[in-house]
């Protein structure tokens, strides 16, 4: 996971939301909202988003595509705090969340609460990751509720941010020269590429976009350069 910073909401939400008697609906304006904050990725799993996902029948070959592509989630649930439902600040926007064979994200976690949220700088202090590419928090009650209400330790979201991890690992070591090790410059120009959006072009139109599953390398460089000193 990686900081989400909030924007002002869209004015379209802000009326929405004032109009006498209205319950929560996605509007397409929050939608859009919430994946330009977001930079395309999902809050939890850092997927790109929006896509939809493989739902595999029983023979584990044929499937049905998600209806959806994206979720918009209530950090603190709308079936337990209905004061929040359209509350800006409570809401990211996630994927379908059924990468693999497992539910995962906000498809998992429903009508429950977690007590941690991705827009706390001191929530993402706790997080680091193994080189399997699973994601920990360093503390307990989080951790717990990254694996059995997020569950963001599927094998699949593990293989992939494991594969990007890699990926930049073999950038750095090309733009390294052969047999040297790595320095402070290149590391830094590393961090500040998958710490910040970058321009990207889709079907649609050019957009400002995170590099998916970029918590795990942001991590992994700043690791790096304590070691350097």
């Amino acid at each position: 996971m990686i900081l989400i910073t909030k924007n002002k909401e869209p004015k379209e939400w802000t009326e929405y939301r004032n109009t006498p008697g209205v319950d929560y609906q996605a509007i397409p304006e929050l939608i859009q909202s919430l994946l330009k904050e977001q930079g395309y990725i999902c809050a939890y799993c850092m997927r790109r988003i929006p896509k939809q996902d493989k739902l595999y029948k029983k023979d584990r070959k044929n499937y049905v595509l998600t209806q959806e592509d994206h979720r918009v989630e209530h950090m603190k649930c709308r079936e337990l705090h209905d004061d929040l439902k359209l509350e800006y600040r409570n809401m990211v926007i996630c994927c379908p969340g059924h990468i693999g064979e497992d539910d995962h994200c906000d498809r998992l976690k429903g009508a429950k609460d977690i007590s941690f949220t991705p827009l706390d700088q001191q929530f993402i202090d706790t997080i680091k990751y193994n080189s399997d590419g699973t994601i920990i928090s360093t503390n307990e009650l989080y951790n717990t509720e990254i694996n059995d209400i997020l569950n963001l330790n599927t094998k699949l979201l593990k293989v992939n941010r494991k594969a990007m991890l890699n990926q930049v690992i073999s950038q750095i070591n090309v733009a390294c020269k052969k047999g040297k090790s790595w320095d402070k410059k290149t590391l830094k120009f590393y961090l500040k590429k998958y710490s910040e959006k970058h321009f990207e072009e889709d079907e649609e139109e050019v957009k400002e976009k995170y590099y998916s599953y970029c918590g795990i390398v942001t991590w992994f460089i700043q690791k790096k350069l304590r070691t350097l000193g």
